[in-house]
């Protein structure tokens, strides 16, 4: 006969963690969390520059495809710092469709004779707020300017010689000067291409948008 399974009477050892280890991992995640926090904030500022410079390289690439579009003869400009510094926005040069004038004041005044190879300022940009109103909309007239679009905050633009980009219909491109309510030009050329510089204020991490006299465009990070 065998005799009974004898029990242990030795108390079993606790199952789970201790304070300290718990502690202790929790230190190490702290850790882990503080050291990363520095590179996701990099990761969003660096993301927040090449965001705007991608988005004006969209604005070019919008304002050479309405050029072309519209078979513009007298072309599209493309202002930058208008209509307020930190912005951008295209005005047609082209005549209103409904008078074939240049009325001052929906469409641009005089525009003048096109010649990019000279300092001479060309053209002129509706003054605000007609920059932005299609003049008669119950007739279908398409409304020469594009809505401004805005730079983040913190984001401006470099200073350079000319303030606009000027597209004709067989999509080249050159640089102007564009009397008006503009700010400070920030076109400046390097070789065969004219290039925008953005800057972050804060972070002073910048991006360049360079367009080339065909009308190609990239953004390059310096």
């Amino acid at each position: 006969m065998s005799s009974p399974t004898r029990r242990s009477l030795r108390p079993r050892p606790a199952v789970g963690f201790t304070l300290i280890e718990l502690l202790v991992v929790l230190s190490i995640i702290a850790i882990l969390v503080a050291a990363s926090i520095p590179y996701g904030l990099n990761y969003v500022r660096t993301y927040k520059i090449i965001g705007a410079a991608q988005g004006i390289a969209g604005e070019v690439q919008k304002a050479r495809s309405q050029a072309v579009k519209r078979n513009a003869g007298r072309g599209i400009l493309l202002n930058f710092n208008y209509p307020e510094v930190g912005q951008v926005q295209f005005t047609s040069l082209e005549a209103d469709p409904t008078t074939g004038n240049w009325d001052g004041v929906y469409y641009p005044a005089n525009p003048g004779v096109f010649d990019p190879t000279t300092t001479v300022d060309y053209g002129m940009v509706p003054t605000p707020p007609n920059n932005v109103v299609d003049p008669d909309p119950a007739s279908g007239v398409q409304s020469p300017h594009g809505f401004p679009i805005d730079l983040p905050q913190t984001i401006g633009f470099e200073p350079g010689d000319r303030n606009a980009l000027l597209f004709r219909a067989d999509g080249s491109v050159a640089a102007v000067n564009a009397t008006g309510p503009v700010g400070p030009a920030v076109l400046r050329q390097d070789g065969t291409d004219w290039i925008v510089t953005l800057r972050d204020g804060t972070t002073q991490l910048t991006r360049t948008i360079h367009v080339s006299s065909g009308g190609r465009v990239r953004v390059v990070s310096q």
